[in-house]
């Protein structure tokens, strides 16, 4: 659980199902950075590879899934920045996200 500045509690699982369902985002993690939330995506290189983008539409992609996500979420939970990582997630052997080493 995150608490935000204003004393909301922000549960990071469901800010980043809200991410998980946007296109080319294979799964998220969000975090607080300076009071601000930070969601940390690894693409869908198949569906990147499959739909043929270049550059320029995958460098365009952090800003469509951040207001196409906040259209979606509450005012308290909105995503200021998104980060595109480029490799997938170091997971637990039950395959949950190690959320520690991400910050």
């Amino acid at each position: 659980m995150i608490l935000s500045a204003n004393g909301q509690n922000i549960y990071p699982e469901e800010v980043e199902a809200v991410v998980n369902n946007q296109p080319y985002v294979q799964e998220s993690v969000v975090v607080d950075r300076a009071s601000k939330l930070v969601a940390l995506v690894y693409l869908d290189q198949e569906a990147l590879k499959k739909d043929n983008l270049d550059q320029e539409a995958v460098a365009d992609l952090p800003e469509k899934i951040r207001v196409n996500s906040n259209k979606r979420l509450p005012n308290y939970s909105q995503i200021t920045k998104v980060e595109i990582v480029d490799q997938p997630f170091e997971k637990t052997p039950k395959m949950s996200i190690k959320r520690f080493l991400y910050k």
